[in-house]
């Protein structure tokens, strides 16, 4: 791609699916014509003209296998679930050992059960009996594969620029300045009542036949806006189905300060987003590829917000996860994680092997450092 950083939609597609991915080259759409033979190195972010068996790169020309790894050696306190946004990874991706999906990313579905179309132009067109259908029967698919483990599905969360670009969507979208931080997530929702309501039919449909489904609210700002998204889904079907679990992400820095509000309004959990986390606190766009190196999930002003977020979470009760990139990168980060306490990590399919050993090492580490410290006492 010509835009775009490590964590855009073309790259976070790419991964899941085992493909090489570069973005951010500026010109490459342009300086390449369809049909060219070029080697692609995902790794490196090069892109080399012809056959080139020098730069090694790893090509998948499909979904990349994934090898299960076996629970009963290694039982970890911290759960391991993974983010799926595709259903033809289902079966292969519940294979693995991992404890669920921790975040189903509803954008992908919608494109694949919409078949690119805008969904307010499906509505106008009386397409909701359609909507719902198509999405119940994608989103099936992957709890099938998992039940009884649980699924969470994150509520649409496209910025208007994304929704612009899908067929007649210019039509039913306007022009933002920075979509970023926009019109998106849970404000959209309650902006848009009738769009989030058949979201709550197509869960709730599912749930009859697989009730281990349960609900993530996205990119949420403020109170308001998550008591009007509980209200929606308490006066839609899927309110009068019991066992199910609510959260919001943690990507918006605001919400250190109301997580006991979200609490007191009866949600269980909250699952850190990293990539928008950093963005915000660091103030770098995640899609800048000029900003690139400004974009770290390591920095300690992230790191201490991280941590903050889950003992606040702790505290009142609730569950704690993360859904981010960094600990499929940097295992020191995942001792961050278990040190803090975090309840469970979800990550890309192709890195729960590496994670779970991160996980397992810095298990111990906490264990052994508890041991030594009472000795010294």
């Amino acid at each position: 791609t010509d835009g775009g950083g490590l964590t855009c939609h073309a790259a976070i597609v790419s991964r899941e699916l085992g493909l090489p991915c570069v973005v951010g080259t500026h010109d490459a759409t342009r300086a390449l014509a369809d049909g060219t033979m070029v080697t692609v190195d995902g790794a490196r972010g090069l892109v080399f003209a012809g056959t080139n068996t020098a730069s090694q790169p790893t090509v998948a020309t499909t979904a990349p296998r994934l090898v299960a790894v076996p629970t009963a050696d290694a039982p970890l306190a911290t759960r391991i679930y993974v983010n799926l946004a595709l259903p033809d990874q289902a079966d292969a991706a519940a294979a693995l050992a991992v404890d669920g999906v921790g975040l189903v990313r509803a954008e992908f579905m919608l494109v694949d059960a919409l078949g690119g179309e805008h969904p307010r132009a499906v509505l106008a067109r009386g397409g909701g009996e359609q909507f719902v259908t198509r999405m119940a029967a994608t989103l099936a698919r992957i709890t099938r594969a998992f039940a009884p483990r649980p699924v969470v599905y994150r509520t649409i969360d496209f910025r208007s620029n994304e929704f612009a670009e899908l067929r007649e969507g210019s039509r039913h979208e306007r022009k933002e300045a920075n979509p970023m931080i926009g019109y998106r997530g849970a404000y959209r929702s309650v902006r848009e009542p009738d769009l989030f309501a058949l979201e709550c039919q197509v869960l709730a449909r599912v749930r009859e036949e697989t009730p281990n489904l349960h609900v993530m609210i996205p990119f949420v700002r403020t109170r308001w806006e998550v008591e009007a998204c509980l209200e929606l889904l308490d006066a839609s079907p899927l309110g009068r189905q019991r066992g199910l679990h609510r959260w919001v992400m943690a990507e918006v820095p605001s919400v250190v300060h109301r997580i006991p509000e979200y609490a007191a309004l009866g949600v269980d959990g909250v699952s850190i987003g990293s990539n928008d986390l950093t963005q915000l606190v660091l103030g770098v766009d995640r899609d800048s590829e000029l900003c690139a190196e400004l974009f770290d999930e390591s920095d300690a002003a992230v790191v201490a917000t991280i941590r903050q977020i889950i003992a606040t979470a702790s505290a009142a009760g609730m569950t704690t996860s993360l859904c981010g990139q960094a600990p499929s990168n940097r295992p020191e980060f995942v001792d961050m994680l278990v040190d803090a306490g975090i309840t469970s990590i979800s990550v890309d399919p192709s890195a729960v092997g590496a994670v779970r050993r991160a996980v397992g090492a810095a298990e111990t580490r906490v264990v052994l450092d508890a041991v030594r410290r009472a000795r010294t006492q």
